[in-house]
């Protein structure tokens, strides 16, 4: 494949509405076999060796496929995920509407849901292997990509081939920013707090107990105490360029209020139940059960001074993850100042952690040295959200780190 084909390519699979999404508890997958299917006839036309497998998940199966370049040599698995997030058009660029699964290609950007997140990843690691293959390169690690499902869901596929015991001896998380090599991620947790109440007509409040008044008092209150406390956290892993802080910090946000799920909206009743749903960041290094009881004990503080009736449910707790093995870290980062001079970019490249989670903490789980890089700028992207986009120029940069990584 040369540039024109990696852009061609990418757009076939960015036409492909791979989405997942959770409806009613339900996980709902669209198109997942028609991306693998894709995806496993480009690596066979790349020339590697593909396995494509069935994991049996929650509500269903991820196919998920292995493509290997055999060598002898350390293996170092390539991985990056298919599935997106779901998009409703039409997007309006440049004036125009577009389809979110119509890529565009304009002014050096390719438009379309996942064009950066992330199957961007799968084209430039395919498109790496094959000129390797192509040029007979001698390789200094076996390179394996991995490419599944369920990521943009707390990462099932990835989490479900682990457990069966695929295992390598490296990793390279091709899910990332292009502007920094991704020493480690943040720890994320979600959650819901449940405010209590008594339901009644809105024109008797004195009959009834409000909870989406105390669910607001109660809201306020943990973002006075509980997220300065948070954000007072600080890990030893520098901040992405561009972040207020110079190291990664704990964060805690309120992203959802509703009602109970067996509430009716009506202008003039007021509900028995009100929910909160909430994101919390963890630093790399920190450890889930400290921070959660900590987070426990301010909410049962907060709770008891307001006299508010309220539960609190996590729904997920992953921690984060960073890498101890610094001869990989100083090969990468070797290949990405390579990988920037080859294509004309003349600042050295830095090292950071990254603010948000990704799959690198099931390979840290399990003994894996992991790093994490991509195409992704998550300030300008896009990412999950209307006019998703990549810059060409990141294409080509992240295929020439694969290729000079993979590089003896």
């Amino acid at each position: 494949m040369n540039v024109l084909d990696l852009v061609e390519e990418l757009k076939n699979l960015v036409k492909i509405r791979s989405e997942v999404k959770i409806k009613n508890g339900k996980i709902i997958r669209e198109e997942y076999d028609k991306a693998a299917e894709k995806v496993a006839k480009l690596a066979e036309s790349a020339g590697l060796e593909v396995e494509v497998l069935d994991l049996e998940v929650k509500d269903g199966k991820v196919p998920t496929i292995i493509a290997t370049l055999d060598v002898e040599a350390p293996s170092l698995a390539l991985v990056s995920h298919y599935d997106v997030v779901p998009a409703k058009g039409p997007w309006i660029i440049d004036g125009k509407e577009v389809d979110p699964y119509t890529p565009l290609v304009l002014e050096g950007k390719l438009y379309g849901r996942g064009a950066a997140d992330d199957k961007s990843a799968i084209v430039c690691s395919l498109t790496a292997l094959e000129e390797l293959v192509k040029s007979s390169t001698e390789l200094k690690y076996k390179p394996v990509i991995v490419v599944t499902g369920d990521e943009e869901i707390g990462g099932l596929g990835i989490r479900t081939l682990l457990d069966k015991g695929y295992k390598w001896d490296k990793a390279l998380i091709i899910d990332a920013s292009v502007n920094y090599l991704s020493v480690g991620a943040s720890g994320v947790v979600h959650g819901w707090i449940k405010v209590k109440g008594r339901a009644g007509h809105a024109g008797y409040p004195h009959t009834a107990v409000n909870p989406v008044e105390t669910a607001s008092l109660l809201v306020t209150e943990l973002v006075k105490a509980y997220k300065p406390l948070r954000a007072s956290k600080l890990s030893k892993l520098k901040a992405p360029p561009g972040s207020p802080l110079p190291n990664v910090w704990g964060r805690f946000s309120f992203t959802i209020i509703k009602l109970g799920t067996s509430e009716s909206e009506k202008h003039n009743r007021i509900p028995a139940e009100t929910l909160a749903g909430f994101d919390m960041r963890l630093l790399p290094e920190e450890n889930v059960e400290e921070a959660l009881k900590e987070f426990y004990s301010t909410f049962s503080g907060i709770t008891t001074k307001l006299g508010i009736r309220a539960e609190l449910e996590i729904v997920s707790a992953q921690p984060g993850w960073y890498t101890t093995d610094q001869k990989y870290v100083t090969t990468a980062l070797e290949a990405l100042k390579e990988a920037y001079r080859k294509v004309g970019i003349k600042e050295e490249p830095s090292i950071a952690g990254e603010l948000g989670g990704n799959d690198g903490t099931f390979f840290a789980l399990k003994g894996i040295p992991v790093l994490a890089y991509g195409a992704i700028r998550e300030e300008e992207n896009n990412i999950h959200a209307p006019g998703e986009f990549v810059y060409i120029k990141d294409l080509n940069i992240l295929k020439e780190f694969i290729k000079t990584l993979l590089s003896s």
